[in-house]
């Protein structure tokens, strides 16, 4: 994980409790007890002790099984706490960590998280104790991160136990884990210390050397608050101690007044000390003398210790330190006091010394706060996997998106992966406004038709692969590119140029190990294919996305478009049972807000209920998809339309829908008119008595389709051709050649759909031709030909006579040519007649051979 993610490694340390603390013996006892509970609530506002309650526990007990998490307001964002938290229990996870995290750090999206925490929490399901605390887990906000919270908490295992140190009731639903007595709440009265500890915390921890009577007062006034006692002893410096009996902690504006006495009684290096590492997370001699400069490190944090300041050590071994949030919160004050260019001085001067040290999830986190945002989406976008782009690219203001295309890109389409489409539209808006004469924005140009209705595919131009390869752009950005162009280019029908881009944006996606992107494009490439007729490279490709699914847990929000895609397959190869099967498996993934989903089920859906012939179910569909833009025009429909003009016989109530068809596709530019298009306007111009031109524009399609190896499309062109010849006996050879041609393309890959469609003229070619037909088919083709007869429900005439077929029997018998002679009643000689024809219809020379041709194509049955 840490490989993956720029995590800072002082946020998953147990902060060490200050020398002589008190043991809260009274709470340990209910510690003691944590095992019993679900969740621990530490609940007291800042400078109760909380931390200082759970860390000193955690020494006194030796507890090695304890996993420590320090918030902040970075972490208010589902993949930055979950990163951290993964990173936290990473070594609780056993033989399964590392599958998890290699899952982890490919996810994109936010809507897997219920399924990513199942598996870590199916991770965790061992024996062991494990406790995991949440410090300052008020910080936590985000609804949706809090929902994932609570997910894991309804579902975490029994030894897993949550410890949430806060300030404020936290916004979890734990009313069920407190009915089930697995809560336990210590509030801000618990942590309160009763006065003999308040002493004893006055004179051994803060060593506070005062009159007994003085101490009792002080300890009286701060009513067991620990922060008061704190700010006391820190306040002690100068002041009376007749002035210190009179100060009324409970007054948030006096304690805020003892902050500003301590920070008044330093000398102005401790001053400065403190305001300038006030702005850092933690901080350390290496860090502070790269961005103060000039100045004795451990001679400071000596002082500041001896002076009771407000000050925790994270890690003694490595020396790093944070302050306490009362005093942090001032501090934090004093430095917004400065001028804006002092800020942004010292914020870029600890992100370069961050970047240094390797913290680049800190230095980004200062260089937002420097406002340089430039070079904080340049970093990002270097980080692997580019995963802190998640928690940090909201803080991008989006008018600066055009200064970094690669960034502006990536985010939209990381908007895009986690269905947050206004977001999409308001960038792609924003970046056409801002970034039309830049040089990478023609190859971005037109995105938009991934999350809106709005663009015309078939008016769509896109760049070369070799342009896009030179434009200065990351290759994930370029892999995006290629396969929105794919997109296009399929749609064009330029299916040989648009498996050009797929498999470039695979090649962009294989340094990166990029899932999502080589899902994507196999995707692209499976429907290109199944329209090319490739069906078994098709069903080859959905194998491959189905091992990508199975092995990555996280892309199952791609399911849904998995079985939609492979339903085309099943429905052209007549397998209604896969179909409706893989439309249900859909179903359960889809969700009408994912357009592009949404559009292609619908679309399946239609064709399955149309083959089944339930016409008023499929109409209802059709009537649907066209009220959605990218169907505005009819000519967007054309394979669905086929089957609404073939009800009623092409007659009315469809001619007005007829008409439009009509009327869009004689306003389109030939260059983008789609075989289908040009095949149903065939279709309708033929049966207006317009034969000579249906024929020549269906010659022109069987060209195309020869020459770029079309298989779907030659055979249903075929068909149609043939239903146009059929009733002409001069055409008889030219009509046996094109069934044979479109029976030649179909066999392998078992397509029927066209045949299916066409199976009017399918009968009547079997009625006519079948003898001459079949017996040129090779055996491969001839059990195709069977399936179609099958699915077009003719049925096949045998290629044997009545005789010949009792002389077959005869043989199977294992009779000789004289017992069949008598048996059957005939001679010899007509016996031997017999025999060489079977042979000759069966393409065999012996006995054998012709009962196992005959068994295959079902003249005999075993």
């Amino acid at each position: 994980m840490s490989d993956q993610w720029p995590l800072i490694s002082t946020r998953l340390k147990m902060p060490q409790p200050r020398k002589n603390y008190i043991l809260r013996n009274e709470l340990f006892l209910r510690l003691n007890q944590m095992g019993n509970y679900s969740v621990i609530l530490v609940k007291g506002g800042p400078g109760t002790g909380k931390t200082t309650l759970i860390t000193s526990f955690a020494k006194e007990k030796a507890m090695a099984n304890i996993r420590w998490i320090s918030l902040d307001e970075n972490c208010n964002h589902v993949f930055s706490f979950w990163n951290y938290f993964i990173e936290a229990i990473s070594g609780d996870l056993g033989a399964t960590k590392q599958d998890f995290l290699t899952l982890y750090d490919s996810n994109f999206q936010k809507s897997n998280f219920e399924r990513l925490l199942t598996l870590l929490i199916n991770g965790l399901d061992h024996q062991e104790e494990l406790f995991i605390v949440l410090d300052d887990f008020y910080y936590m906000t985000d609804r949706f991160l809090l929902d994932t919270i609570e997910f894991f908490v309804k579902n975490m295992p029994d030894h897993v136990h949550l410890i949430l140190l806060t300030r404020e009731e936290p916004p979890l639903y734990l009313a069920m884990l407190n009915m089930e007595g697995r809560l336990l709440v210590i509030d801000e009265n618990d942590l309160k210390l009763p006065p003999e500890q308040g002493i004893q915390f006055l004179k051994e921890t803060l060593k506070l050397n005062m009159e007994q009577e003085i101490l009792d007062d002080l300890n009286a006034i701060s009513e067991g608050w620990i922060g008061g006692l704190q700010l006391i002893a820190a306040a002690t410096g100068g002041k009376k101690q007749g002035d210190l009996i009179r100060i009324n902690l409970q007054n948030k504006l006096v304690a805020d007044y003892l902050t500003k006495e301590i920070y008044e009684a330093l000398n102005p290096e401790e001053k400065e000390f403190l305001v300038m590492t006030s702005m850092l997370s933690y901080f350390h001699q290496e860090i502070c003398i790269k961005v103060i400069e000039q100045i004795d490190f451990k001679k400071i944090i000596d002082s500041l210790f001896k002076k009771n300041i407000l000050l925790t050590c994270i890690d003694e071994e490595k020396g790093i330190y944070r302050y306490h949030t009362i005093l942090k919160e001032y501090l934090n004050e004093k430095f917004n006091e400065l001028n804006k260019e002092t800020r942004i001085h010292f914020h870029l001067k600890a992100a370069n010394s961050l970047k240094e040290l390797g913290d680049f999830n800190q230095c980004i986190d200062h260089l937002l706060y420097a406002e340089d945002y430039i070079a904080a989406m340049k970093l990002i976008l270097e980080l692997p996997q580019n995963t802190a782009l998640f928690s940090f690219m909201e803080r991008i203001p989006e008018e600066l998106l055009s200064k970094n295309p690669d960034f502006a890109f990536q985010r939209y389409f990381y908007h895009y992966v986690n269905m947050e489409f206004e977001k999409c539209r308001e960038i792609y808006q924003l970046l056409k406004a801002s970034m039309a004469e830049h040089s990478t924005y023609e190859a971005f140009k037109y995105a938009n038709f991934i999350v809106e209705d709005r663009v015309n595919y078939n008016e769509v131009d896109v760049m070369s692969i070799s342009e896009i390869d030179l434009l200065p752009l990351k290759e994930t950005t370029k892999a995006f590119l290629l396969i929105k162009d794919a997109t296009f280019l399929y749609v064009q029908n330029r299916y040989e140029k648009a498996l050009l881009y797929i498999d470039q944006a695979i090649n962009y996606s294989a340094s990166r190990s990029n899932s999502y992107i080589t899902f994507f494009s196999l995707s692209i490439k499976a429907q290109v294919l199944e329209d090319m007729g490739e069906l078994n490279k098709c069903a080859h490709l959905y194998k491959k996305m189905e091992r990508i699914l199975e092995s990555h847990e996280s892309l199952s929000m791609l399911k849904a478009s998995f079985y939609i895609g492979i339903t085309g397959v099943y429905l052209k190869q007549m397998d209604l049972i896969g179909a409706e099967s893989c439309l249900k498996q859909a179903a359960d993934y889809s969700t009408n807000s994912v357009l592009p989903v949404d559009r292609g089920y619908r679309y399946n859906l239609t064709e399955y209920k149309f083959i089944r012939e339930e016409s008023e179910d499929a109409m209802e569909l059709v009537n649907e998809l066209m009220n959605m833009e990218s169907y505005h025009s009819p000519v967007y429909l054309a394979p669905l339309l086929d089957y609404v003009f073939r009800l009623n016989k092409n007659k009315l109530p469809h001619e007005p829908l007829k008409e439009q068809f009509k009327l869009g596709y004689e306003r389109m530019k030939n260059p983008f008119r789609s075989l289908e298009n040009k095949l149903l306007y065939s279709k309708i111009i033929f049966h207006e008595g317009k034969g000579q031109a249906a024929m020549e524009l269906t010659d022109e399609i069987l060209t195309y389709s020869r020459k770029h190896k079309m298989k779907l499309m030659l055979i249903e062109a075929s068909l149609f051709k043939i239903q146009m010849m059929i009733h002409h006996p001069g055409k008889k050879r030219e009509v046996i050649n094109l069934f044979r041609e479109a029976v030649f393309y179909s066999h392998e890959d078992h397509i029927l759909l066209p045949y299916y469609k066409e199976r009017e003229v399918v009968a009547k070619l079997v009625r006519q031709y079948e003898q001459s037909i079949y017996s040129h088919l090779s055996t491969h083709e001839k059990t195709h030909y069977k399936a179609i007869s099958n699915v077009c429900k003719v049925q096949m005439q045998s290629i044997l006579s009545e005789r010949e077929i009792e002389v077959l029997r005869e043989i199977a018998e294992g009779s000789t040519n004289k017992e069949i002679a008598d048996h059957l009643c005939i001679s010899l000689a007509t016996v031997k007649s017999h025999i060489i024809n079977i042979y000759t219809k069966l393409r065999v020379n012996n006995r054998v051979a012709a009962i196992q041709a005959s068994k295959k194509m079902g003249i005999l049955h075993d």
